[in-house]
């Protein structure tokens, strides 16, 4: 049986931060392979593509298993939430921000993000580039509980989306900047802020969490 600690806003907050450093560390891996194949990532062949994002996801998939067994384990955090059901109207709210998510990636992108993606990539890479996105909202949804736990531990207060908030400012704003665009950067913090409020309009459940951002994130 694993150690239990005592419970303290900062240990979340530290989990917190080590997931979100997963995120940045996906940018330090792509500037190294860049300089070693000497070319932008846009250039990449197919198969350095993939490599690329099988790698990314052993990285995200171990982080993201690690913060959830040192959240269940060492400090009897029930991360998963699975005896709470969202409730109808957190399920309609759902809804409104996948049609909403919809609707704004439709007009950052100038169509529909998926058939845009399949479209300029083929079914090959389109499968390993949606696996990686899997992963990537794996991440995300375990940086928002922790993150949600750690400002409701400080603040006592429960319906402001503190986790999408965070997630928003960092993941988010990031964006602006691996893109190269001021609009697509913005779609993003939005994007992470419809996370945040997700997770609360499920009750915290992480599996129907993780569905939700996933049908907002990717369709």
């Amino acid at each position: 049986m694993a150690k239990q600690y005592k419970i303290k806003p900062s240990s979340f907050f530290m989990m917190g931060v080590i997931c979100l450093l997963g995120f940045l560390a996906e940018y330090l891996i792509l500037q190294s392979e860049q300089l070693l194949y000497g070319k932008h990532y846009y250039s990449f062949t197919i198969t350095e593509s993939i490599m690329h994002w099988i790698i990314i996801c052993v990285l995200w998939g171990l982080i993201g298993l690690m913060m959830f067994y040192a959240a269940v384990r060492m400090y009897a955090f029930d991360i998963s939430k699975r005896k709470t059901k969202p409730e109808t109207k957190g399920i309609a709210a759902c809804v409104l921000l996948i049609a909403a998510s919809v609707f704004l990636k439709i007009k950052i992108y100038g169509g529909w993000k998926v058939q845009l993606d399949f479209l300029n990539s083929g079914w090959f890479q389109f499968i390993f580039q949606y696996i990686y996105y899997f992963f990537e909202v794996f991440l995300i949804a375990i940086t928002i509980a922790l993150l949600q736990e750690w400002c409701v531990m400080i603040f006592k207060i429960r319906v402001i989306p503190f986790g999408g908030i965070i997630l928003a400012l960092t993941w988010g704003a990031s964006h602006i900047f691996t893109q190269g665009s001021i609009l697509i950067g913005i779609c993003y913090i939005i994007l992470a802020l419809m996370f945040g409020m997700a997770y609360l309009f499920t009750n915290k459940n992480l599996l129907y969490s993780f569905i939700v951002i996933v049908l907002i994130f990717l369709i």
